[in-house]
């Protein structure tokens, strides 16, 4: 199914300041046929790209290239749900439809907050990898 901007709650601060959880466990592992070393590995993955995901996100909406920001937000949502549907998930999403829909207002906030919900997710995962 695709989305499209009506399928996307709105970009406000309000949004982005909830007590929604970034790395269910359960959910991950459902979502991965409950295979926990695969998860583990999926984090650690995730973890190394990251860097170079965002700074692909960023350079998007630094220079206002929709094509790149949909695509590069779209890469990031893919490699995102391996962990649910979250905030990372739902931030990067946004981002996605505002490449495609060649729309910049909120982008700056929409990143702000895929940025803060990223981080939190990274750690979420490091502390999840160093488990038993």
């Amino acid at each position: 199914m695709k989305a499209n901007s009506n399928d996307i709650t709105d970009c406000s601060e309000e949004k982005w300041l909830n007590d929604e959880t970034v790395f269910d466990k359960d959910d991950a592992l459902k979502i991965n046929g409950d295979e926990e070393e695969f998860l583990k590995e999926l984090a650690e993955m995730f973890i190394d790209d990251f860097p170079e995901q965002i700074s692909l996100v960023e350079k998007a909406v630094n220079i206002r290239d929709s094509n790149a920001l949909e695509k590069s937000a779209h890469k990031l949502k893919g490699a995102v749900a391996n962990f649910g549907k979250n905030t990372v998930f739902k931030a990067a999403l946004s981002l996605e439809m505002m490449g495609r829909e060649n729309r910049w207002d909120d982008v700056e906030e929409t990143y702000g907050a895929l940025t803060r919900e990223a981080e939190r997710l990274v750690y979420a995962l490091r502390e999840f990898v160093k488990s038993k």
